[in-house]
This record gives structure tokens, C-alpha cells and sequence, in this order.
């Protein structure tokens, strides 16, 4: 006679066909179907496996031991977590283990075939892989340096990019610097989890306010009797809370001594009759 059988993971049930033309998906006449007990219940038997793990739940990293046996069959092959050929039974220590995983294996013999799946758990497998990178102090002078300093969670490694490059350590710190302009720097980490990126922008500043000297009055005739400047400031746009006189037409920077911060600024000329013009164009610029 021949044997066909239909495996699930849970019940094993076998279907005996009456003859070999009807086949497993044939007449329903002269057909009978029998649960197996792993014992063998029909001709020849039916295989059966079971198959164990160690623990069943383990932190990243780590290891466990699959133990398995097998009855009435020829071969067994494993997939899932593990892959390959695997004797009628043994045992294998398998890992590390970084995420969720589910074992599997199928075994087989002229009675059919069975398969057994186990699921070994991480107790972190849902964790985020994640960065975060500063910089002390975010706004330098130029010329100045400054200190980034990074740590990152279920990461492995680590890489720079940007305004600096290479691999970095899952956490540390460097000083970069000297910085002639606002500088970027990236950090991209890589976990069991997937990746991550930060990035922080160092801005680099000086205390001094430039200008070009006007030429022109208003109504478009030569400037000749350019005395000085008045600088504005304040910390909100066109709302200015103080001011500087220079009493120098030849000027054309001032070394501001404000607090730092950021401030907008805008300027007057004044004439010899100590006439003021209207404001000039408004500036933001950060004073370190």
C-alpha cells in the first residue's frame, strides 16, 4: 500500500490511501484516517520529533542548547534560526542570540513526516537602537574648539560623518576644533535592531559688527559731510533696547561687548548737523 501524510506542527494526522491510483487528493471511498500516537499506528510508522531548548527566554547575546530526537525517520533538516541537516537526534548550542528567534525541524521517513518549532525569546529583542550626540560648547568663537560627546543603546558600532569621519566608540568624547565656520557633525550607529543618527551643528561667531560706509544721499548726491554711526540693538526683530554712538565716519566695524547671545542689529549715519538717516538693513548675529 502506499502512505501519504499532511503534517502540522501540533497534531500529526495521516492519511492512508487505499491504492496508489487514488492518491491523497482522490476519492474519499475506501479511505480512512487514523490520529497517530508516534508509535507507529500505521505501516511502517509515522515519524515524530520533539525538540527542547534550554531557555526559553535570554538576554542579547546569548546562548542556548536545542535538544532533539526523533522516531521512524530517515533525516531531519533544520531552518528557522538555524539551518542545515541534522542527525536523528543531538544536540547544539546555538547563538548569540540578538532578537526573537524560532527553531525549527523536519524530520522525515517513508511514513511521512513531522515538525517540531520552538521560540526562544530576547528579553531586549524590542529594543530601539539609539544615539544621542551634543556638543559643549554648541557656540564657540572663531577659531575656538569645542567637545562632542556621544552614547548610543543596543548599538554594536559606530561611525562619524559630516565635519569629522571614521569609527567611533558606542559612547565617548573628542575635542574638534580650531572652527573657522558652523560646522555639522554626524553620528550614525548600527544595533540588532536597526540603526540610528544624530547630529549637532557647532556655530562659530565673533563680537564683530561690519559695515560699508555710505556714499550717497538719499536723493542720490554725493555724501560729504558723514560725521558718525548710531548702532541699535535688541533681542527681538526691529525692537531695539540699546544703541552706540561712533563718532567716526571712517568706521567701518565696532567690537560689540553685549552679553552673549543672539541680537538684531541695524544702523544710522549721521551727518554733521548730527541729522540721522533712517535704519539700515537689520542683521541677527550671534555674539559669543
Amino acid at each position: 500500500m502506499m502512505s501519504c501524510a499532511l503534517n502540522y506542527r501540533a497534531l500529526l494526522t495521516v492519511f492512508v490511501c487505499a491504492s496508489v491510483l487514488a492518491g491523497c487528493g482522490g476519492s474519499s471511498s475506501g479511505t480512512s484516517s487514523a490520529e497517530s500516537t508516534g508509535s507507529g499506528a500505521t505501516s511502517g510508522g509515522s515519524p515524530t520529533v520533539s525538540l527542547n531548548t534550554s531557555a526559553s527566554s535570554v538576554s542579547a547575546g546569548d546562548s542556548v542548547t536545542l535538544n532533539w530526537s526523533s522516531t521512524n525517520a530517515d533525516s531531519c533538516e533544520a531552518s528557522g534560526g538555524w539551518s542545515g541537516g541534522r542527525s536523528l537526534s543531538g544536540s547544539q548550542t546555538v547563538g548569540p542570540i540578538q532578537q526573537t528567534t524560532t527553531f525549527t525541524l523536519s524530520c522525515s521517513g517513508s511514513g511521512g513526516g513531522a515538525v517540531r518549532q520552538v521560540e526562544v525569546q530576547v528579553a531586549n529583542g524590542g529594543a530601539d537602537t539609539s544615539v544621542s550626540l551634543s556638543a559643549s560648547p554648541e557656540n564657540v568663537v572663531e577659531g575656538g574648539s569645542t567637545t562632542l560627546s556621544w552614547n548610543s543603546s543596543d548599538a554594536t558600532s559606530c561611525s562619524a560623518s559630516g565635519a569629522w569621519s571614521g569609527n567611533r566608540g558606542t559612547d565617548g568624547s573628542e575635542v574638534v576644533g580650531p572652527l573657522s565656520r558652523d560646522t555639522t557633525y554626524q553620528l550614525t550607529c548600527e544595533g540588532p535592531s536597526g540603526s540610528a543618527v544624530a547630529m549637532v551643528t557647532v556655530r562659530t561667531a565673533d563680537k564683530t559688527l561690519r559695515w560699508q560706509a555710505p556714499t550717497q544721499n538719499v536723493d542720490g548726491t554725493p555724501l560729504t559731510d558723514l560725521a558718525g554711526y548710531k548702532v541699535y540693538w535688541g533681542q527681538a526683530s526691529r525692537s531695539y533696547s540699546g544703541s552706540q554712538s561712533i563718532n567716526s565716519p571712517s568706521a567701518t566695524q565696532w567690537e560689540v561687548t553685549l552679553a552673549p547671545g543672539e541680537y538684531y542689529f541695524a544702523m544710522t549715519a549721521i551727518d554733521s548737523e548730527n541729522n540721522e538717516s533712517g535704519y539700515s538693513n537689520e542683521v541677527l548675529k550671534l555674539i559669543p
